[in-house]
């Protein structure tokens, strides 16, 4: 179980034709290369749900989350996670 340490993405994409709004989130290493993924929710408290359950608090989660509804692009610095949980949540592939 290695800890890997890096950003979260994550990217407000607005409506289009044939496309409804979503989120993206993508986890950013610092250093190496990983097979990293995207994960799209459809929802602002699809988001704050995701964001939980990669182990931020509530408060924080709804923070970021509110920052990118309005911002559109947000980088959550210095996440450490160990690797099966971003696993788990679809950032890094098999």
């Amino acid at each position: 179980m290695a800890k890997l340490i890096g950003n979260i993405r994550v990217t407000a994409v607005a409506a289009s034709e044939g496309t409804r709004s979503h989120f993206e989130i993508v986890f950013v290493p610092y250093s190496g290369r990983l097979a990293t993924k995207t994960v799209s929710v459809d929802s602002y408290d699809d988001l704050v749900a995701f964001l939980t359950e990669l182990r931020l608090s509530e408060d924080d989660a709804t923070r970021w989350a509110g920052r990118v509804r309005s911002g559109g692009v947000i980088l959550i610095p210095n996440i450490e996670r160990a690797d099966s949980l971003l696993r788990e949540n679809g950032l890094l592939a098999d």
